[in-house]
């Protein structure tokens, strides 16, 4: 792939327009206090996500009483929180931002606060990823930027590139754009602001983070977060303004490719030299070292605080085990995030209550959303959308299995009394279909079964969710071009467990798999499942969440493990124990009872007795 490159004294140039417009005053709000744990606050007041959506959140600060008709702090000594992600996909960001700024001062005069806990994508502003920034945010910066030197830089460009190159130096850096990376560089003004902010909070017994605790949280105190975040990304900061002083990372260079960028040039600069009989400033091999590791640095990657998805999406049963301890060891009753818009734009509770998801999509235009504040009170928690005149009660999220897309309850009305039509055979008596109700389409399978295999396979679908897996597909007993079997719900678009290794294909999502397979494995432990194949195994291939199938060699009077189970048991977590101690006859009797005799419900608990008698060492991850 050929890049474009700015000659030396371009370069020179950029960094110089920087140095000009960027090193300005900081805001009186730059001040960051090390305080991020507070007690005894009566009212805290909460919002997610606005993306640029300077109108909506205004709406929402002046209906809640937050700001009065004039924008000025109105609330008194309520703790305002904001959960991040101010900017990208909305043309207002630095209104939305100044707006901020502005209130954090008014609120702290009046006895009250406003904190702003530092989203993903202001982290990816100051580092320089800049993939979802709207022309609009570019061009809210042109008042910072040298007519001037934009000039000199774009005549530069085109002496290098070539006559008429010119469009291509305005596509690639658009009308604003230097003075958009001055002004959020580590020395310009809303750089310094954002730098200053926490990346996790606590107020009361609630946690606040834009996207949620990972593993990668394990043992840290609050404060340890705060300061091992900010020093990961002003690490990585300091690190590319040193390589870009050598000319190895050069503006306008991909993010993501970076530290390979700079490899390149530094090799390509190393072979100069030697050819003049010279030597690289071992320095820079060094900072190259370096800034590879800073870019790898766990709590900027997928797993850090303001990216993982782990609480939003991934299976309760799980991410439990993740979630709890990491609840413990903050010492929060509740976690609350945004950064994962909510399937129905309505803010939800997930893990009995535990974690409120509060990203609404509050910037319509992109989302199609609503914005939303959560109140938090002694009376209880509740929320307020913005042009709707009462409060509302937060609900449950609820179970989305496969498809993920639609609410289990809509899938499980679909596949029980919609209309089937049939796509074609998907292999020996299998169907491909998909099945049309209340407006909406499933994909499905249809399996020819005997009377006593579909027994089974219901019974398993029966038992996930008394457990409230999620790991069983929705199942039903239906007929199909006159034969009679079981209609399943399927993703959109997935594959079998073999048909990932036959095509050696790789997974994504934000869920690891691991644990997911350990579910499948304690389930079927539970329902002693002789049949387990790597067919039976299947995987969303867009989420890459786990679903387990065909339980038709379920459900005997064994009471041990199954046989491909037996040379490594299963390591169910404490959540998962915790739900399966709950079982007992008379909860199956009501669940599985038409399906299931009282001898094989009986089996069922033998078993899980058998489970959680399992070595305390069989809990530890595989």
């Amino acid at each position: 792939m050929t890049r474009c490159r700015l000659p030396g004294f371009a370069l020179a140039s950029l960094l110089g327009l920087a140095a000009i417009i960027g090193f300005v005053h900081p805001s009186p709000a730059v001040a960051q206090a090390a305080q991020v744990q507070w007690n005894g606050v009566e009212r805290v007041v909460a919002f997610a996500d606005v993306h640029g959506a300077y109108t909506e959140l205004v709406t929402l600060l002046r209906e809640t009483g937050i700001v009065d008709a004039q924008d000025r702090w109105a609330a008194g000594r309520t703790h305002v929180v904001s959960l991040g992600d101010l900017l990208d996909r909305g043309a207002d960001s630095r209104k939305v931002m100044d707006l901020l700024m502005r209130l954090q001062g008014e609120a702290q005069s009046a006895g009250g606060q406003l904190h702003v806990v530092l989203g993903n994508h202001e982290a990816m502003n100051v580092l320089g990823d800049l993939r979802y920034v709207d022309p609009g945010e570019f061009a809210a910066y042109t008042d910072v930027e040298s007519a001037t030197e934009r000039a000199g830089l774009r005549k530069a460009w085109e002496a290098a590139q070539g006559a008429g190159s010119g469009p291509a130096f305005d596509r690639k850096f658009p009308p604003g754009y230097f003075g958009h990376r001055a002004a959020l560089s580590p020395r310009g003004t809303y750089g310094q602001w954002l730098l200053s902010l926490p990346v996790a909070i606590a107020i009361n017994d609630t946690l606040f983070m834009h996207a949620g605790p990972s593993n990668v949280l394990r043992g840290m105190s609050l404060q340890e977060v705060n300061l091992r975040y900010r020093t990961a990304l002003t690490g990585y900061l300091g690190l590319a303004g040193r390589l870009e002083q050598a000319r190895l990372l050069q503006p306008g260079d991909e993010f993501r490719a970076r530290p390979q960028l700079a490899r390149e040039r530094l090799a390509a600069k190393t072979t100069a030299a030697a050819a003049d009989g010279g030597t690289t400033d071992s320095t820079l091999v060094d900072a190259v070292q370096r800034f590879q590791a800073a870019d790898d640095d766990p709590l900027l990657s997928p797993d850090g605080p303001n990216w993982y998805r782990g609480a939003a999406l991934c299976n309760e049963a799980a991410e439990a085990d993740v979630l709890h301890p990491l609840l413990q060891q903050f010492r929060a009753a509740r976690l609350v995030v945004g950064h994962t818009p909510t399937r129905n734009l309505r803010a939800v509770t997930r893990f009995d209550g535990r974690v409120v998801k509060l990203d609404a999509g509050m910037n319509r235009a992109a989302y199609k959303g609503r914005a939303v504040a959560l109140f938090l009170q002694p009376d209880g928690l509740s929320v307020r959308y913005a042009g709707e005149p009462d409060a509302a009660s937060l609900r449950p999220e609820g179970l989305f299995v496969a498809p993920d897309e639609i609410d289990d309850a809509s899938v499980l009305a679909a596949l029980s009394d919609g209309e089937v039509t049939v796509a074609g055979p998907r292999g020996p008596n299998e169907l491909n279909v998909s099945v049309s109700h209340a407006g909406k389409r499933i994909p499905a399978v249809f399996q020819v079964r005997t009377a006593d295999a579909a027994r089974k396979e219901v019974a398993a679908y029966r038992l996930d969710r008394q457990l409230g897996l999620g790991i069983v597909p929705v199942t039903v007993e239906r007929e199909v071009q006159g034969q009679r079997g079981v209609l399943q719900g399927r993703p959109v678009k997935w594959v079998s467990q073999t048909e990932v290794q036959q095509q050696q294909l790789r997974g994504g999502g934000w869920c690891s798999a691991e644990p997911q397979f350990q579910l499948v494995y304690a389930f079927d432990t539970l329902i002693g499942n002789e049949g387990r194949t790597p067919d039976s195994l299947l995987f969303d291939s867009s989420a890459w969440f786990v679903y387990a199938t065909a339980h038709d060699r379920a459900f005997g009077s064994t009471k041990s493990l199954p046989a491909y189970l037996k040379a490594r048991p299963p390591t169910p977590g404490a959540d998962f124990r915790r739900r399966a101690a709950a079982l007992n006859e008379a909860n199956l009797s009501t669940s599985l009872g038409e399906l299931v005799d009282a001898k094989g419900r009986k089996a069922i608990l033998q078993r899980r007795d058998v489970l959680l008698a399992l070595p305390a060492a069989a809990t530890n991850a595989r």
